[in-house]
């Protein structure tokens, strides 16, 4: 069901998942950032027609501090991730990032959500054991399983259009969708707007389905 990536996330009491929590301790230094709550979707993810699939959240020393000036915006986060809703620019905790991308007003309308397959904040996906902890994080592999058994019958009845713009933290999760008509993979991945082939490809799936574009 495609709400229970909500019922996992309604756990969080802190900046890290319990269910994370003693793996990231056996690892030890990793190139995550665990002091402010993990950004593991934004955006409607219940309602919302359009998924896009990213890797993982992104940290800035200046920036990401700025966005949790106080208790109460971590607070405030995790109240979005317990409640889903359009993105609301006047909000916050709402990094920069997110207001200034090509499909920022499909996140605003409701029309999409954003989806991380690891919900934690690195600098790069090159940091120290980012790729490893990858794949044994129990937040990583519910999202993969999530991916698999909750969204994909979504996608195959057309109830929802995948956009696969980055994958390499899905660990394979996303091969079912290879050559889906609901789904589309980025040519561009490492661009932090989706491509004009994304943008084309999910305007065409909201027009079968007689919701118009914002």
């Amino acid at each position: 069901m495609i709400e229970s990536i909500v019922d996992y996330w309604t756990e969080l009491d802190r900046s890290v998942h319990p269910r994370d929590r003693s793996t990231f301790d056996q690892f030890g230094d990793h190139g995550f950032n665990l002091e402010f709550p993990p950004p593991a979707y934004i955006g409607d993810i219940m309602n919302a027609p359009i998924i896009i699939l990213e890797n993982n959240g992104g940290f800035g020393a200046d920036r990401t501090p700025a966005e949790f000036p106080d208790k109460k915006a971590h607070e405030e986060f995790r109240a979005m991730l317990s409640a889903p809703r359009p993105l609301d620019l006047s909000q916050r905790t709402v990094s920069p990032y997110y207001r200034s991308r090509n499909y920022t007003r499909l996140l605003t309308s409701g029309l999409a959500a954003i989806v991380n397959g690891v919900p934690y904040r690195s600098i790069n996906g090159r940091a120290s054991r980012v790729a490893e902890l990858t794949k044994v994080l129990p937040s990583a592999l519910f999202h993969q399983k999530w991916l698999r058994q909750a969204v994909f019958p979504l996608v195959e009845s057309g109830k929802r259009f995948l956009i696969i713009h980055r994958w390499s933290r899905w660990n394979g999760a996303t091969n079912i969708y290879l050559g889906h008509p609901n789904a589309v993979f980025s040519t561009a991945p490492v661009s932090k707007d989706l491509t004009s082939q994304e943008m084309i490809a999910a305007e065409k799936f909201l027009l079968r389905r007689g919701r118009a574009k914002p």
